[in-house]
């Protein structure tokens, strides 16, 4: 990646907690859950996007847009944010946030892209038979623009060029693109005819008119009446923001992982474990499986939902997570969570990949501040066996201990003892792996991972 998207990226400041460190606060500074939350105060964050419906001449919604909101009370995309960043925001949101068919239903989703995701610097994780891709007005129409819109065409994708205007300098662009929208404001009344008749005749081929900013029920006689297809504006319907609760990940642990998914020698092991190191990462990865959008069957697993994810999916998933600029630098989250889903692992042998998931359902439940029933609705983990539970009881009975003796666990499988040495060597697995998958600079590891991605199946 370039110098130019580095810049979205937040800068690491935590150091990794040593093992003498971190046992001698142990009754200083509240539970270690109380520390895990409090470590981290923009830990949990709300996830939001706008959509505004686009009607046909019957009256009947034919698609939804996709519009970046800054926050769930904003009307407007607000300044501040360039296209980058607002484009990866509604990306990551409709990816591993919301399910685009309960947002759109059947109908097509239309989303917005400024010209590095059209020349595919950066990814566009979506599916081609759903989505309908914007040229924003801003784009110039060169040579490199020009081969991204056809092999996002070639990819299945159907274009559009948003506020085209009489003499358009993207009109070199029109015979690549399947729908046209034109802004109300920018064609007297007098000359919409004129100006649907020149789009038909420039398109060269059946293509869908967007008469957009109908505000008034003048303005949709005159779009009708022109010949356009498809209608959008306050008049028919203002954009209704929908909102979820969410966590902020940890932009180190994206880039380490983005340099473990560089290595050919890296095992998906080592991988998920990085994953379980960010209870974010874990969350999105989680709910991209689980989903509609990912690979429509349900998993159980933190493991089997990395491997099910697949490479190119989770590289394009931690790639436009760093452009939205959304991450944290807490090192110290990333080691203590890792090493409580270590430790469940090392606790349940057994069944190692099932206490792992527990695990960070739970990490998750106590960093969204939501109940363990909210939070399954969403990982689809299900309740675990007699063993994983006991477990994990034992394992957060050690971790919430104040002072410097942990209590009896109620199964005398799990003794103190046990439980602490479980967890010791959990933390000091975490230290390493953690401190040694830093790698080099982070433009090494991102160079290679914004190349758009063949879209995965399921």
């Amino acid at each position: 990646m370039t110098q130019d998207s580095l810049r979205y990226i937040s800068a690491a400041s935590g150091r990794l907690t040593t093992l003498d460190a971190a046992a001698s606060r142990e009754g200083e500074e509240g539970t270690v859950h109380e520390r895990i939350v409090a470590a981290l105060p923009s830990a949990a964050q709300v996830v939001c996007v706008a959509v505004q419906p686009l009607y046909d001449r019957a009256g009947r919604v034919a698609a939804q847009e996709l519009l970046f909101r800054p926050a769930p009370g904003a009307l407007t995309a607000g300044e501040g944010f360039d296209d980058d960043m607002a484009t990866a925001r509604v990306l990551s949101a409709v990816t591993t946030e919301f399910d685009p068919h309960v947002l759109a239903g059947d109908a097509p989703l239309f989303v917005n892209l400024p010209r590095r995701f059209l020349t595919g610097e950066l990814p566009v994780p979506l599916d081609p038979e759903n989505t309908v891709l914007e040229v924003l007005e801003r784009v110039e129409p060169d040579e490199d623009v020009r081969a991204g819109i056809e092999a996002l065409r070639d990819e299945g994708f159907r274009i559009a060029l948003d506020d085209v205007v009489p003499g358009d300098r993207r009109a070199v662009l029109l015979p690549l693109a399947d729908v046209v929208k034109v802004d109300l404001r920018d064609c007297p009344p007098e000359g919409l005819p004129a100006m649907v008749a020149w789009l038909r005749m420039s398109c060269g081929r059946p293509v869908q008119l967007v008469a957009e900013r109908i505000e008034t029920a003048e303005d949709l006689a005159l779009a009708t009446a022109a010949g356009f297809d498809l209608f959008q504006g306050y008049h028919l319907r203002r954009p209704s923001v929908v909102e979820r609760s969410s966590l902020s990940h940890s932009s180190t642990t994206a880039l380490r992982l983005l340099a473990q998914l560089a290595d050919p020698s890296a095992g998906w092991a080592r991988i998920a474990d990085l994953v379980a190191a960010d209870p974010a990462i874990s969350l999105k990865v989680l709910r991209a499986c689980n989903s509609a959008a990912g690979a429509r069957r349900r998993v159980r697993t933190l493991h089997q939902a990395v491997v099910l994810l697949g490479h190119a999916r989770l590289r394009s998933m931690l790639v436009l997570e760093l452009v939205a600029g959304t991450g944290h630098g807490d090192d110290d989250l990333a080691l203590r969570c890792l090493a409580r889903v270590t430790a469940a692992e090392r606790l349940v042998p057994q069944d190692a990949r099932t206490a792992a998931t527990e695990e960070v359902v739970r990490l998750v439940s106590e960093l969204l501040g939501q109940t363990r029933e909210q939070v399954e609705e969403v990982f689809g983990h299900g309740e675990p066996g007699p063993d994983v539970r006991a477990a994990c009881d034992a394992l957060d009975a050690y971790l919430v201990a104040e002072g410097g003796e942990a209590p009896v666990p109620a199964d005398p499988r799990f003794t103190a003892l046990g439980v602490s040495s479980a967890y010791l060597a959990a933390l000091a697995h975490a230290h390493e792996l953690l401190a040694t998958g830093e790698g080099g600079p982070a433009g090494d590891h991102l160079g290679s991972s914004v190349a758009r991605p063949v879209a995965a199946s399921a």
